[in-house]
């Protein structure tokens, strides 16, 4: 499958104007399309992260952000030394939502007892 970087970025533009016209499950749905053909740009998983994390879906949170490491991280091999700051940030933000998955589920767990 060949992927058209053209095509992404229009995705992208796209789903900004959806989420400022409120119309977030549209925009998601963008967003995961580029996401899906490994979009090597950071828009789509840095908005899916901070829309899955308002939404307090962690689990998709977590998600993209694991797929956002893997492609910055074959950008990071081929010397896109752009990549690495990206790479780094994405990396603390999955730490982030994994410790903050880990406490809701405590919290789920004490509320039962």
């Amino acid at each position: 499958m060949e992927i058209n970087e053209t095509k992404q970025a229009e995705r992208n533009l796209k789903a900004i104007e959806f989420e400022k016209a409120g119309e977030i499950e549209k925009a998601i749905a963008l967003y995961e399309e580029n996401i899906k053909e490994g979009f090597k740009g950071n828009h789509s998983y840095d908005r899916l992260a901070v829309i899955y994390k308002n939404q307090l879906d962690l689990d998709n949170e977590i998600r993209v952000l694991e797929k956002a490491i893997i492609v910055y991280e074959a950008i990071t091999i081929e010397d896109r030394i752009e990549g690495l700051p990206k790479l780094f940030r994405f990396k603390n933000r999955l730490e982030k939502a994994i410790e903050t998955k880990k406490q809701l589920t405590k919290q789920k767990k004490a509320k039962l007892k």
